[in-house]
């Protein structure tokens, strides 16, 4: 009888062993997929610049649109198009986006461009990615002193802005109704997008 009571306390242990072990190890588990899952959750991941605000574009919707065309003279289109930052087409990025040397050479080569086919002063505007994007605050307000610092000749501007959305940064000047559906539809498009600068395109 003692034998027989001895040996079932022991499987009770046993049992109670592998439940409580059990438990620790599912918890453990739940709690693991739970931080992985909030990691992901935080993570902006942008497949490319192209392929970014051609979603943000549609995102505009159709009452905001207007007249546009984006790209290099290689990847034009009627709307965001790619372009390629190659030595032969850096004059003109800078140009067209008002950019600096210094500007340019914190830029990978992964861009996307869209601008007002009537005046650029309207609405222009690229979705870039940063060599470093921890210096995205710096690259916005060096990008907003260069527009402030333009001389303007027709169709001024009201406004520049520079949006932080993960790797990448969505530079844009022109009038204040067009910015400020660039900003909405970034948000709409990816919840996590940062206005670093939000500024008068002009200072008086």
């Amino acid at each position: 009888m003692k034998k027989t009571i001895s040996i079932l306390l022991v499987m009770i242990m046993c049992f109670s062993t592998l439940v409580i072990t059990g438990c620790s190890n599912a918890k453990n588990s739940t709690n693991d997929t739970s931080n992985t899952d909030d990691a992901n959750e935080s993570k902006t991941t942008i497949e490319s610049a192209l392929a970014f605000y051609t979603e943000v574009w549609a995102a505009f919707g159709e009452d905001n649109k207007f007249s546009c065309a984006g790209g290099d003279m290689d990847h034009i289109a009627e709307g965001p198009g790619q372009f390629l930052l190659t030595e032969d087409n850096a004059n003109s990025f800078k140009e067209l986006i008002h950019v600096t040397d210094e500007l340019y050479d914190m830029l990978e080569n992964d861009a996307a461009t869209l601008q007002h086919m009537m005046n650029t002063n309207t609405f222009s505007s690229a979705v870039v990615k940063l060599k470093d994007p921890t210096k995205a605050s710096e690259f916005a307000e060096a990008y907003k002193t260069a527009i402030q610092g333009q001389q303007w000749m027709c169709g001024f501007p009201d406004k520049v802005v520079v949006i932080s959305v993960g790797d990448y940064v969505v530079m844009a000047y022109g009038l204040e109704v067009n910015i400020d559906n660039l900003v909405a539809a970034c948000s709409a498009v990816e919840a996590q997008s940062t206005v670093l600068v939000d500024a008068p395109a002009m200072v008086e």
